[in-house]
């Protein structure tokens, strides 16, 4: 009886081994909040599960172990180690290493045999090569019989190496899984989880902790499609995907995912704000030649600490797949739709002819959604052909977007310049005068009417001795475009086949001796 019970006792104090899986992920930009599950059963007093196979990079702060399913069941004491893999990188090394050298014995076999055809065809040649005092008789039957020879010979070495191909391609597969395997092999941790339970029962462990191995970020597809006589009217499909990568080891099966926008990566708190103390600019201090790169060191640091900003959100947003997912461990990105945005837009060809005659597509329309959607990258479609890539911004409801969809390729853009005069003028006072005035012709090569924005720009004076007046200028304009001085922008309508002209200009003005700026 004493030795039963001592045999019970030893067992329970055995870690009972568990490989648990993960069943919910919640996936941020910068890292991963993982759930582990296993069920063991467990007998009535103190026990240990331990659970292997876990990621490395587990972080042991955030690790977080709770227990069911059994009544009365508490937790006494967790530990985290760290496990190298060798034992079963050995393993698999063995069982590679085994089949490795079979198939290279067969190999060098199969060599074997294809040198002692050669040799005998070697042989062969030579004995028709010397031949004796023979009769025409005899001379014929050796020919015949050395051809015969050399035939079946060639005919054993091509057997020999159809069969070798195949060997040789079982060798190189071989080795490169040996030397994948080589450069997988990777440390693990497992985690000890000594319990208590009053009853016996199917006792369930879960594992909570984040890991930095797994992540996600939006990519999307936005396709625009115009129907001819709807013009200027479309409708862009704006579909969000998640592009999501984890690199724990373990593939993930059936996993409850869970996509959120928090980025630890943009930190916390703002920086701290202190008083701004000012005062009279002083003379700058001599600095001696070694001291100079100390302090433009220094300068540099202040400079990238200030200019590294970003736009924070006010938001956070948590996606939920509807169905479990599959995530291979690996470095490539399993691409999941997340949803699909119908966006109403309004269709024109924008143009700016000085710096480039081309016209190019744009969709504008309002973002509508139930949530905020990241940034991300774009790739865009026109009429189901892809025309490019953009980094959209963050954007929530309401807010405006605008895309631009690659060359149309059917509007000419003509640059006439009809006055281009520099010198000087005035009698009493002179002043040096430049004076440009351009044409911009619009022709519309669509069977349909389109609608075409065009963009120039005026000089901006910043100094009170140089003006800038505008010459002819076509209405109706938009001035300070995006509240960018000087910027113009016309909307126009262009007929099929036809031709529409807006016009700009202006003058810059300088005293007598002061050079022009160049234009």
């Amino acid at each position: 009886m004493n030795k039963h019970r001592l045999m019970a006792l030893a067992i329970a104090a055995m870690p009972m081994a568990a490989g648990a899986e993960v069943t919910l992920a919640t996936l941020f930009p910068s890292h991963a909040d993982l759930t582990w599950e296993e069920r063991k059963t467990v007998a009535a007093g103190t026990g240990v599960v331990e659970i292997t196979g876990l990621p490395v990079s587990l972080q042991e702060q955030s690790l977080q172990v709770a227990v069911a399913g059994v009544a009365g069941a508490r937790i006494l004491q967790v530990q985290v180690n760290q496990v190298e893999q060798a034992e079963f990188v050995a393993a698999d090394t063995r069982r590679i290493r085994h089949e490795l050298t079979r198939v290279s014995r067969r190999i060098e076999a199969q060599e074997d045999a294809i040198r002692a055809w050669n040799q005998q065809v070697t042989l062969m040649t030579k004995a028709a090569e010397t031949p004796q005092e023979l009769s025409a008789s005899e001379l014929k039957d050796l020919a015949a019989a050395v051809k015969e020879s050399t035939q079946n010979a060639l005919t054993e070495i091509r057997s020999i190496r159809a069969t070798m191909a195949d060997d040789l391609a079982t060798r190189d597969r071989l080795q490169r899984e040996l030397s994948r395997i080589k450069q997988g092999a990777k440390a693990t941790k497992k985690v000890l989880v000594r319990y208590q339970a009053q009853n016996p029962g199917e006792l369930q462990v879960s594992l909570r902790f984040q890991t930095p191995e797994a992540g996600w970020r939006s990519e999307y597809n936005a396709r625009l499609q115009v129907e001819a006589d709807t013009q200027p009217d479309g409708e862009l499909v704006l579909e969000h995907m998640a592009v999501v990568r984890q690199t724990t080891g373990t593939d993930w099966d059936g996993v409850q995912l869970h996509l959120a926008t928090a980025n630890a990566r943009r930190g916390t708190a703002m920086p701290p704000l202190h008083s701004w103390v000012v005062s009279p600019q002083q003379p700058q201090p001599y600095r001696m030649k070694s001291a100079a790169p100390l302090a433009d060191m220094q300068a540099e640091a202040l400079m990238g600490s200030s200019a590294v900003v970003e736009r924070q959100s006010t938001f956070t947003q948590s996606y939920r797949l509807p169905q479990p997912v599959a995530i291979p461990s690996g470095t490539a990105g399993q691409r999941l739709t997340v949803a699909h945005h119908r966006i109403p837009v309004t269709v024109a060809t924008w143009t700016a002819p000085v710096l480039d005659p081309t016209g190019y597509v744009y969709a504008t329309g309002k973002f509508t959604a139930d949530a905020p959607i990241p940034a991300g990258r774009v790739t865009l479609y026109r009429d189901a052909q892809s025309v490019g890539e953009y980094r959209l911004p963050e954007l929530a409801d309401g807010e405006e977007l605008t895309l631009g969809f690659g060359v149309d390729e059917a509007l000419r853009v003509a640059v006439i310049n009809e006055l281009e005069l520099s010198g000087e003028e005035g009698l009493w006072k002179s002043e040096n005068v430049q004076r440009r005035q351009n044409r911009f012709e619009l022709t519309n090569h669509h069977p349909t009417p389109i609608q075409v924005r065009v963009f120039d720009r005026l000089p901006v004076s910043q100094e009170d001795i140089l003006t800038v007046k505008p010459l002819q200028i076509s209405e109706p304009v938009v001035r300070d475009v995006d509240d960018k001085k000087g910027v113009l922008a016309w909307e126009r309508t262009v007929p099929a086949g036809g031709t529409v002209s807006v016009k700009s200009g202006f003058e810059v003005r300088v005293p007598e001796g002061t050079a022009l700026p160049e234009l």
